[in-house]
């Protein structure tokens, strides 16, 4: 059985809930319940990473020849973390 309640926000405000977050009553103490949140990690912003930075730039990344996306992976990875290739 599944049903729905709605809680005062100011009730969860201290416990950072955002919409999408599974409570999960684990115990009853006196007046007061021990939940459990759980948060879906792809509701997390995926920022920074080279894959999402070749996502967002289709059609201006221009390859040279023989060169592979993992060429240019590696060559954002070293420019952030100031490695020489």
């Amino acid at each position: 059985m599944t049903f729905t309640q709605r809680i005062p926000a100011d009730r969860l405000s201290d416990l950072n809930v955002i919409e999408g977050d599974t409570l999960h009553v684990i115990a009853l103490l006196d007046s007061s319940f021990v939940v459990q949140i759980s948060r879906s990690d792809t509701s997390l912003p995926a920022n920074g990473k080279a894959s999402e930075w070749l996502r967002s730039a289709k059609g201006s990344v221009r390859f040279a020849p023989g060169e592979s996306v993992d060429d240019l992976r590696m060559d954002y990875y070293a420019a952030k973390h100031g490695v020489n290739r």
